[in-house]
């Protein structure tokens, strides 16, 4: 099994790696009898094929010593025990599928033994189809594990498995042009809405009448910018007619597959309105952010301090005969409100709880603000044709995401339809994991980056 997305020179072959220099071969089986195999996964890059056995190694040695420390009661410590259950999932996944390599191996010595004894010829062809079989069958439950060991491994990023997300398509350079453009890519997100079962609304819309910006206009108009919320949980793994499993970035929430769309796309086409047939280059820029939360604020009774006094001013003798004032500071940020307007104690603990709460929140909410809208401009860049993560060439009809270094034939499939477009988000999930996996390596000091020496 390929792990959708990964580009072609990063594939292997479906199975175990043949290091033997010569093995012998039996057509029948499909492949090499292989002698000597060691098992790497079918998504892994060539040049992390090393630095991954070594990884694996490792990984297998410190998980055995653990268990020994811990069978032998050496080792009682709690971040031991942590240790060992987080390297147990990974230390079991790789034992099955060595207990399946090592099966593989011992057919094709069976296998070999066979032919070699010169038989009678029917009988090998129905062990060679048996022996097929069950390969197959070992085959497919090397694919799992194999999925299963790439989650362990790099489990997804909390926030990507967030079902909401909220997007800002802004018309960049190119004018009415790219108020178009704004339209197209808006119609061509709702589409991957509606394929993948979520809620899509439009929450903010302004258009475009001649060089004005009004509000929401007719469904053609150019858009200068619009704002929506889409939402939709990831969807299970499922297998597909020939008993693969989808794409992996479905399992993600709406933010999680459409985070990569943040940048600027550029368009490539000839305006309806053009009277010279000229081609031109506008751009919309887009940020996609996970949708905000409503911000609970949770104290503890240690992070408070009460001091409790005479309120003063008007109210009748009451005020001055009991402590009803209460001032209530909070002890890590030094915040401090006080409140006197009751003239129940009681009541007035309350309030100022209330106000306190108030205070920590607005200062969430602006520290929340402060890190979106940053990360908001980091998105849009100045919106220049230079900046581009996609070009859509609507003359030559194709669509390249300069990210993956990729092109897709058929604006229509890609755009209207949105299947080229759940491609690219598939690729760039994957793109995504490889990088995380060399740079785990990189950390473990099992690999040299890129400008050194790499295994091949």
């Amino acid at each position: 099994m390929l792990l959708p997305g990964v580009p072609e020179e990063t594939k292997l072959l479906d199975g175990p790696i043949d290091t033997s220099a010569n093995v012998d071969t039996d057509d029948r089986l499909g492949g090499p009898a292989q002698t000597e195999r060691r098992y790497l996964p079918v998504w892994l890059p060539k040049d992390l094929h090393v630095p991954f056995e070594n990884y694996k190694r490792h990984l297998l040695e410190e998980y055995g010593q653990l268990m020994n420390h811990i069978s032998a009661g050496t080792s009682k410590d709690k971040e031991t025990a942590m240790r060992w259950q987080a390297l147990r999932p990974i230390a079991d996944v790789l034992e099955e599928l060595n207990v399946l390599l090592q099966t593989d191996q011992e057919m094709d010595r069976l296998i070999s033994d066979v032919l070699k004894s010169g038989g009678d010829a029917e009988e090998e062809e129905e062990l060679v189809e048996l022996i097929r079989v069950e390969r197959d069958q070992r085959a497919a439950h090397r694919c799992a594990l194999e999925r299963k060991l790439y989650g362990l491994l790099i489990p997804p990023d909390p926030e990507a498995l967030s079902s909401g997300a909220c997007m800002e398509l802004v018309a960049g350079a190119g004018g009415r042009e790219a108020g178009l453009f704004a339209r197209d890519l808006l119609d061509m997100y709702r589409s991957l809405a509606i394929a993948r079962g979520w809620q899509f609304t439009v929450v903010q819309e302004t258009t475009m009448v001649g060089d004005e910006a009004t509000g929401a206009g007719s469904s053609d108009s150019p858009l200068l910018k619009a704002r929506v919320e889409i939402v939709g949980e990831g969807q299970e793994e499922s297998l597909d007619a020939e008993g693969e499993a989808e794409p992996d970035c479905r399992a993600l929430g709406a933010f999680g597959q459409l985070r990569w769309e943040s940048g600027v796309h550029r368009v490539q086409r000839i305006p309806v309105t053009s009277k010279q047939n000229k081609i031109h280059t506008s751009t919309v820029a887009i940020s996609v952010l996970p949708l905000t939360e409503e911000i609970h604020v949770e104290l503890s009774e240690n992070e408070l301090k009460w001091d409790y006094f005479r309120a003063s001013g008007a109210g009748g003798q009451h005020v001055n005969r009991t402590d009803s004032a209460v001032r209530l500071t909070h002890l890590p940020t030094g915040i401090v409100v006080a409140c006197q307007q009751e003239r129940s104690q009681h009541m007035n603990k309350r309030m100022a709880y209330e106000m306190l709460i108030e205070k920590l929140r607005d200062i969430q909410y602006q520290s929340q603000f402060n890190a979106v809208d940053t990360l908001r401009r980091s998105h849009f860049g100045h919106r220049d044709r230079s900046e581009k993560i996609r070009t859509y060439n609507f003359p030559q009809d194709r669509i390249t995401d300069h990210r993956l270094s990729r092109t897709w034939n058929g604006v229509a499939r890609f755009m209207r339809q949105a299947v080229g477009l759940a491609e690219a988000l598939q690729a760039l999930y994957a793109r995504e994991k490889i990088a995380r996996l060399r740079q785990l390596l990189v950390d473990q000091n099992n690999i040299i980056p890129n400008n050194g020496n790499q295994a091949h």
